[in-house]
This record gives C-alpha cells, structure tokens and sequence, in this order.
C-alpha cells in the first residue's frame, strides 16, 4: 500500500482558518493537531507573530465584531492625537458598526473611496461595506461580495495601524490590538443577559 492510498486526516477547523487566512509558514510550524485556537493565538503574540495573530483574529471574528474591533483598535491609535478629529471615514466605520445597514455601509464605501492613499480608517469603512449582501445598487441584480474581503480589510488596517505613525511602538499597538480582540472573544463566549 502506497501513500497515494493512505487517506489524509482532515484538517483540524483551527488548520483551515490558518489556510484561510494565510498565515505564514512560522505560525504554521507552531500549530498541532492539538492546538485550541485561543492557546494558539496566544503563542503567536507570545513569539511576536502578531501579523499572523491580527490575521487570524480578522477571520475569526464574525464579520461586525471584527469590523467593530477594528475600529476599537483604532481608536487606541487615533487617541495619541488629541487635537485632531476623528476622521469622518473612522466615523462612518463606526457608524457602520453601531447600525450596520445599507445606508451607513454606502456612506462608509463613499467615503473610502475618495481616501487617497488609503488609510487603516478607510480600510475599515470598506471592510463594512464588503460586509454587506451585495456591491451593486439596491436597484440592480444583487452580487454577493467575495467572502474573504472584510476579513481582508481588518487584517490590514491592523497592520496599517500599527505603523502608519510611530512605527517604533508598533509591537507595543499589536499587544493592545490583541488584548482588544481577547476581551471581546470573552465577552461573545458569555451568554447574553436578557
């Protein structure tokens, strides 16, 4: 009997959210067949694989939570800069988040759209506006959105916003961005209160 005739072990749920996500291979070379995902993310941030921890985080979540992370974490970095607004694209965001329908997600997009170059706030508003049903007007055959972007969107506004100003202190965002994403993972874990 040859390997060709061995059948493979499925993937473990936690190894195809890394395929999914595209982590890279030192994470990869870390996970087992063992592996929980919240152990998991946290050896990452332990061994400073934080883009591959952001990334999963961004896949993880569900497509308003990760969104609304983002914008928590953002708002951590925007805070440093006490004098200036918050952006109207970071508004819109958020706005997004607090009442995700049509209206708010083409208002993000718009917004998002006239960013030049693009920002982690912009990266956010898309990320919203891919969130939704369809990327056509309400008035045009519906056309679902490629399920990946949004996740896409968050994981690299995370990146951007650790960087984009005082590059320097960008392990010290990431740790903050993922002590964020564990207090929301335990407060979705908990049943709700009614």
């Amino acid at each position: 009997m040859g390997n060709d005739d061995v059948a493979k072990t499925p993937a473990s749920p936690l190894q195809q959210l890394c395929d999914r996500a595209k982590v890279g291979d030192e994470a990869k070379a870390l996970l087992t067949d063992r592996s929980a995902t919240k152990q998991f993310i946290a050896l990452l941030v332990e061994k400073d694989l934080f883009k591959d921890a952001l990334r999963l985080m961004a896949y993880l979540l569900p497509k308003r939570e990760a969104i609304g992370w983002g914008c928590l974490c953002l708002r951590h970095v925007l805070a440093a800069e006490k004098d200036k607004p918050l952006p109207d694209v970071q508004v819109a965001a958020e706005r997004w988040v607090a009442a995700p329908n049509d209206e708010n997600r083409w208002a993000a997009k718009q917004l998002a759209d006239k960013e030049k170059p693009q920002t982690a706030s912009g990266l956010l508003a898309k990320a919203a506006f891919y969130a939704g049903p369809s990327i056509v007007p309400p008035n045009v055959k519906p056309v679902p959105p490629p399920d990946q972007l949004t996740s896409e969107f968050v994981a690299n506004a995370m990146f951007i916003a650790g960087v984009a100003k005082e590059p320097e202190k960008a392990k010290e965002k990431y740790q903050v961005f993922m002590q964020k994403a564990a207090a929301l993972m335990a407060r979705m874990a908990q049943p709700s209160q009614q």
